[in-house]
């Protein structure tokens, strides 16, 4: 969390347009990953069911599960967010996230990726709140909506993306793209 350290004399404006801006650009990047993961299991629809069987049914779980987590723990990660150093809880939220991406490539049946997906919930669901109150804490003014936009056009990126873990499974295996 930005303090009124940041803000001393010692700071001149340009570090902390520097840092202000180096923040943003990262949580872009970490942005379009996330949104990247969360789409690209829809993509590869053909290629998970053929390793691991399920019925259509079972695939729309699969792939809501994850959106039921992210939509019942985003206000709780905004309360977290509010209390604790939100650098802190992005960086522990791509952690999970990242452990949990691995483990995804090496499930063998439905339920294990069922669990993956909704573990997946869990630690995005993280993300997004903090995200945005950091950009928030560095961004004042009028550089604040710039900054949140630079943030969303590198979510919607990763949204965009999301037809390349389809392509990744076609070629090789689904789980390559985990």
């Amino acid at each position: 969390m930005l303090t009124t350290q940041a803000f001393s004399a010692e700071k001149t404006v340009p570090q902390l347009l520097s840092k202000a801006w180096l923040t943003v650009g990262l949580l872009c990047v970490v942005g379009c990953l996330n949104y990247l993961d969360r789409t690209m299991i829809a993509t590869m629809r053909e290629s998970v069911v053929k390793a691991i069987p399920m019925t259509n049914a079972q695939f729309g779980l699969l792939t809501s599960v994850f959106l039921w987590v992210y939509g019942f723990l985003s206000p709780v990660a905004g309360f977290l967010a509010d209390r604790f150093n939100r650098s802190r809880v992005i960086i522990g939220s791509l952690l999970v996230w990242s452990l949990i991406t691995l483990s995804t490539s090496y499930v063998k049946t439905y339920e294990q990726l069922l669990i993956t997906r909704a573990l997946m919930g869990i630690s995005e669901a993280c993300y997004i709140p903090a995200a945005l109150a950091l950009i928030v804490d560095y961004h004042k003014g009028s550089t604040r909506s710039l900054a949140t936009g630079i943030h969303i056009a590198g979510i919607t990126l990763g949204s965009s993306l999301g037809f390349l873990g389809g392509w990744i499974a076609e070629k090789h295996s689904w789980t390559t793209a985990f």
